[in-house]
């Protein structure tokens, strides 16, 4: 129990530690203060998106075929470049460019790593039941480690906005040092199975495989992928939200504290909803109402219900992850995984372009009015398979 209880207090921190980032309240002004175009940003960031999505599955199968403890060692001090080259680049657009890049493989190295790291320390502990719990507890961590480090990445950058930047890396390198105690309990990673040798591409047919032999795996990947990474993806427009009903900048960063500390408490409980299998489209069909009642905004106290449906989704979202683990039933865990992650992104560029476009026709309120109608066709897609006997959530 002791061992165990080590083991997450490091687990947590980690976690927290590694999105605890002073830049994320600063660094698209900074380029822009620096002399990079809109247009240069917008390529910036679909080449970090891009970067993301072919990183992730060969990343997920180093964690399967070597030791996971290693990867997430390597993930922080990766991310910790990113901010190096964007302390030294000085408008210097090639260095943003490699900043992100250095961004995306440390994300990719630790998305899939830490979730399978988690599940299988708790199935070595014989406490796998309460994995759902845990996870909701890693979701808050990482919500309060983002919020944290915009909270007060902002106020640093009313004095010094390089300093935001250079303040990001040392939570990167304690995150590093942590991770040295987060051990891998697999008994053996690279043996064989049955009489075939298992390799580093065999983790990719593996993952293929999973998603063959199981229509719940699919289905669960669809959900989170298409249905709930809508609400993920509407928080990169949140700052023109707010400048749309009249949000004072200066609440900005505590809007966006405040909604991840609740969002953090919604994590932690969502166990609690467990067995409740109808939340899969309500809680859906309740976020997207709000994103409606938000778009109809005319003052900033209209900002409450854009945050609310935030927040509604954050206990469907840790069941849905934990049902997918349960799935499971190969080896090469992290692999899967890192599937749904680049599933997630894949469709994440395709619906921020379609929103952007959207933005630009209609205007930012009415464009996220669209958002939450869209949850319709997911809720009834969901209610519809419940009654074919798929699961969202356990």
């Amino acid at each position: 129990m002791g061992s165990l209880r080590r083991f997450l207090a490091a687990y947590y921190a980690y976690v927290f530690l590694f999105d605890f980032m002073l830049a994320y309240a600063v660094y698209t002004a900074l380029f822009a203060l620096e002399g990079i175009s809109v247009a240069e940003i917008g390529m910036l960031l679909a080449f970090w998106s891009a970067s993301a999505i072919v990183l992730e599955m060969p990343s997920g199968a180093l964690s399967d075929h070597f030791d996971r403890r290693t990867l997430l060692v390597v993930a922080p001090l990766l991310k910790a470049l990113t901010f190096v080259c964007w302390g030294l680049a000085q408008g210097k657009f090639w260095l943003y460019g490699l900043g992100f890049l250095f961004w995306s493989a440390g994300q990719a190295m630790q998305s899939g790593t830490r979730e399978a790291l988690l599940y299988e320390r708790l199935g070595a502990a014989g406490r796998g039941d309460e994995f759902d719990k845990v996870l909701g507890r890693d979701n808050a961590a990482e919500g309060l480690g983002i919020g944290a480090g915009a909270l007060l990445g902002g106020l640093v950058a009313q004095y010094d906005m390089d300093w935001a930047i250079w303040l990001s890396i040392p939570p990167l390198l304690l995150g590093a040092a942590l991770a040295l105690g987060l051990r891998d309990v697999r008994q053996a990673r690279v043996t064989e199975a049955g009489d075939t040798p298992i390799t580093y591409l065999s983790h990719f047919a593996d993952a293929i495989g999973e998603f063959r032999r199981h229509a719940d795996l699919r289905f669960v990947t669809v959900y989170m992928s298409v249905g709930l990474i809508a609400f993920e993806l509407l928080e990169e427009f949140d700052q023109l939200y707010y400048l749309a009903v009249a949000v004072p900048i200066w609440l900005w960063g505590v809007l966006a504290g405040g909604v991840e500390l609740v969002y953090a408490y919604a994590s932690v409980a969502a166990h609690r909803l467990a067995g409740r299998r109808w939340l899969a489209w309500a809680l859906p069909l309740l976020g997207g109402a709000l994103l409606v009642v938000a778009a109809l905004g005319n003052s900033p106290w209209y900002v409450l219900a854009l945050e609310l449906a935030y927040v509604a989704i954050a206990p469907v979202a840790v069941l849905a992850e934990a049902r997918f683990h349960r799935v499971m039933d190969g080896t090469s865990r992290a692999t899967t995984t890192s599937a749904l992650i680049m599933a997630e992104n894949i469709v994440g560029i395709g619906a921020t372009l379609l929103f952007g476009f959207l933005a630009d026709r209609l205007g930012i309120l009415p464009a996220y009015g669209w958002a939450g109608l869209a949850m319709v066709p997911v809720a009834l897609w969901v209610w519809s398979g419940h009654r074919r006997g798929m699961r969202a959530i356990d």
